[in-house]
């Protein structure tokens, strides 16, 4: 039984250093109060999807400990929908995992109209260790909800990955909410090949691109080069393999620090290449990211295709990795069979 556990909707307590960072002050703290649908649980008593209500009872020990919830069955489709008592706009989920950690690839919550909102989720499962308070970085929304389901695969454990508490932090209706950097971010981002407040002019693949001299210094090393002690406003950017739809891209993260959503994979690779010599590495971390997101066992192979062709051996690595924990699958996909032998081996 973990010491000192935290009581029912506890505003101020002391948290596992390492655990969640500290919180909004207007921010409300509640542990689930019911369940409202599971896939399986082990038993109807000590393993239960009951037992993932109210504060943990378990953590923070590890290992396969009654008060707790487990699965019945062991794969890849398991999962645990929660009530709780106070509506929020969440702006955390702390999930309390005491025995194979790492299984847990998708949080989500009902949206006002009974849909399921996807706030973080990613493409396969891990193991670890030790117990932990795992506190995914959710989506930015603006859905008040009741209801969190957090979706659990089984399959790198290969047994039982167990839920000892879920914790859902929010902001109730009428509190003091965070600022909102929605129309911040939309401002910038209105400024991206924007011709009107322009003062540079970029000439790339016959196209012309508008920024602002400023915005790209602060945030690359390159551009900050490239400007200091010079009054240009047209430059022929030479920079190889970089087109205008990539720069347009590039563009969109400088003004945002986003990538956006519909970015094709073979951009994602361009901006994890191009990030070193433009002096921004916060975009290869970001665009890196991006292309496990977007990684699935049917595209994976053409991901490896198509570095061929390119020399960045982390994203080979990252995609050896997928193919080597998802080989089943991707081994029955078109084009398995063009991948090199020495990478097979």
């Amino acid at each position: 039984m973990a010491e000192s556990a935290p009581p029912m909707y506890s505003n101020i307590y002391q948290r596992d250093p390492e655990g969640p960072p500290p919180y909004h002050p207007s921010a409300f703290k509640q542990w689930a109060s019911g369940v409202k649908s599971f896939s399986s649980q082990y038993n109807s008593t000590s393993w239960s999807a009951n037992q993932a209500l109210g504060p943990p009872k378990v953590y923070p020990q590890h290992g396969d400990i009654h008060g707790a919830w487990a699965m019945g069955t062991i794969d890849q489709h398991q999962y645990l929908e929660l009530e709780f008592d106070v509506p929020v706009c969440p702006t955390a989920i702390n999930i309390y995992e005491t025995y194979n950690p790492g299984a847990v690839v998708t949080v989500k919550v009902i949206d006002s109209k009974g849909k399921w909102e996807t706030l973080w989720s990613i493409s396969k499962p891990t193991v670890l260790a030790q117990s932990r308070i795992f506190s995914p970085p959710l989506k930015d929304t603006n859905t008040v909800t009741r209801q969190v389901r957090i979706e659990v695969n089984c399959k790198a454990a290969g047994t039982w990955c167990e839920i000892d508490a879920v914790e859902l932090v929010g902001i109730r209706e009428g509190a003091v909410r965070p600022i909102d950097d929605t129309d911040f971010i939309a401002g910038l981002q209105s400024l991206i090949n924007n011709k009107e407040f322009s003062d540079v002019k970029f000439e790339i693949d016959g196209k012309n691109l508008y920024a602002h001299k400023a915005i790209l210094a602060a945030r690359s090393k390159y551009f900050s080069d490239m400007f200091r002690g010079k009054n240009q406003d047209l430059v022929v950017l030479k920079i190889p393999s970089i087109s205008s739809k990539d720069m347009l891209v590039i563009f969109h993260f400088i003004y945002t620090n986003k990538i956006p959503r519909d970015t094709q994979i073979k951009i994602l690779i361009t901006l994890a290449e191009v990030s070193s010599v433009l002096g921004m590495p916060h975009m290869k971390t970001a665009a890196m990211y991006r292309l496990l997101e977007s990684m699935t066992c049917n595209n994976v192979i053409d991901i490896v295709l198509t570095l061929k062709e390119k020399d960045n051996d982390e994203i080979q690595e990252m995609c050896l990795r997928f193919i080597a924990d998802n080989l089943a699958e991707v081994s029955k996909a078109p084009g398995f069979n063009k991948l090199p032998q020495n990478l097979l081996r």
